[in-house]
């Protein structure tokens, strides 16, 4: 006898951490959720969940089967998934969250490719928190996120490497650091307006750990919570920034902008797609992840 049913369900309320959540992800009752559970733990003869009243903890031999089907079982769904795509109507809508700024520079193109085959596309942007949030909530299908999930429900890959530039007004440079050295040092800049993405400085420290080997101590002059803005407030000529390059690629090309740094290992960061787990049983998700992830391939 096989418990392929049995193990998904397994697998579902393991990552979900909740047999109420697993039901509703699965379309099932809960009382069938707690039947199969119960199933795999008579043929285990081992407990896999301890039971309270926030959800459940699986236990050591849980953790063991979870590594061991895991992955099989998700390539079963999409495998099931994918031939489905080929035999079925995959029309419809699909959800898609990402940061705005990375909608606006590169998604464009890969969208195109979903509506060619009549899916409908639903965009929503959003930083790490809301874009996990709804990840969490079920409400996306599909995520893209400069930050690796660590939730057992969602499954990732990487699709890009973002690279930071330390960047300004070409004009601007002109007029403020004519007279400084090449390339510009941070000394140069401390006196400079600094443009930023948010109080915290994510990306201006992290370029300045690595690439100066200091931790930057600057008051911004302006604070924006979108890197379009950041870049537009650079090219108006007050201040300077640090940018994902594919942002202002074409801005550097027309020598609107210039690079005030080349290091030889400039700062880098991965960006991941995102799904949860569970949503692969659908042939039109594991239809649009495939024709993203193909997409990215070849970008």
């Amino acid at each position: 006898m096989t418990y392929l049913t049995q193990l998904r369900t397994f697998i579902e309320a393991y990552r979900l951490g909740s047999l109420t959540q697993a039901s509703e992800r699965l379309g099932i009752t809960q009382p069938a959720v707690s039947s199969h559970i119960r199933t795999l733990e008579v043929q285990l003869k081992k407990k896999l969940f301890i039971r309270h009243a926030r959800g459940i903890d699986p236990t050591a031999i849980a953790h063991d089967l979870a590594r061991s089907i895991g992955s099989h079982i998700d390539n079963i769904e999409i495998a099931f998934s994918t031939v489905q795509a080929r035999a079925a109507n995959i029309a419809g809508t699909i959800h898609i969250a990402a940061p705005g700024e990375f909608l606006h520079a590169r998604l464009a193109p890969v969208l195109a490719v979903l509506m060619a085959h009549d899916i409908k596309v639903r965009i929503h942007p959003g930083g790490k928190d809301k874009i996990y949030s709804l990840l969490d909530e079920g409400a996306i299908d599909l995520a893209i996120t400069a930050s690796k999930p660590h939730s057992r429900a969602l499954g990732y890959k990487i699709i890009a490497q973002e690279t930071f530039v330390l960047v300004a007004a070409t004009n601007w440079v002109k007029h403020n650091l004519s007279r400084r050295s090449k390339p510009v040092l941070p000394a140069d800049l401390l006196a400079q307006p600094l443009i930023a993405y948010d109080e915290d400085l994510p990306l201006i420290r992290q370029y300045f750990e690595q690439v100066f080997s200091i931790q930057i101590d600057a008051q911004p002059a302006a604070i924006v919570g979108d890197l379009r803005i950041v870049l537009a407030f650079i090219l108006e000529e007050q201040g300077y920034s640090v940018l994902p390059e594919y942002l202002c690629k074409s801005q550097l090309k027309d020598g609107s902008l210039i690079l005030l740094h080349q290091p030889i290992n400039p700062p880098t960061n991965n960006l991941y797609l995102v799904w949860n787990r569970g949503n692969l049983r659908h042939p039109r998700v594991v239809f649009a992840r495939e024709c993203l992830l193909k997409e990215f391939d070849r970008s």
